[in-house]
């Protein structure tokens, strides 16, 4: 799972790179990461959902286990409220920019996201994102 998710985002990352001449902007990225991730989570995927999280991949089992079925509720909650979710739209997104060395950046992002439900109600959400080894996750 782990190495399908990250094809995942490599091919967007690499989609959005050959479609423009100009250098990619980091909060496309962070905004197209955030969409696959919550794409994820559409699909049923929770652990590649944590896996997208910042640090995700070093939580304790049993607190990652505690995560994922926290997730799962909130999930069940919606397809009873919602009757689920049919799709999630990258709107926009915004960067900011700490330290004054290239090489020791960290980048932070914002990416707006709008939930559609399955019962035709909309709702937007933020999800802070955090630049680590080239890599969007979420905060």
């Amino acid at each position: 799972m782990k190495n399908t998710f990250w094809i995942l985002v490599t091919v967007i990352g690499l989609t959005l790179f050959s479609c423009s001449k100009e250098e990619v902007k980091q909060e496309d990225l962070a905004l197209q990461t955030a969409k696959a991730y919550f794409d994820q989570l559409i699909a049923g995927d929770i652990n590649a959902f944590l896996e997208g999280t910042l640090k995700g991949d070093t939580l304790p089992e049993d607190y990652k286990s505690q995560l994922a079925l926290n997730i799962r509720m909130f999930a069940e909650k919606l397809q009873k409220a919602h009757n689920g979710i049919s799709e999630v739209k990258a709107v926009r997104a915004t960067c900011d920019t700490i330290g004054t060395n290239p090489d020791s950046l960290i980048i932070t992002a914002r990416s707006f996201l709008v939930i559609c439900y399955k019962d035709s109600t909309r709702e937007e959400v933020v999800v802070p994102m955090v630049r680590k080894n080239n890599l969007w996750y979420m905060q």
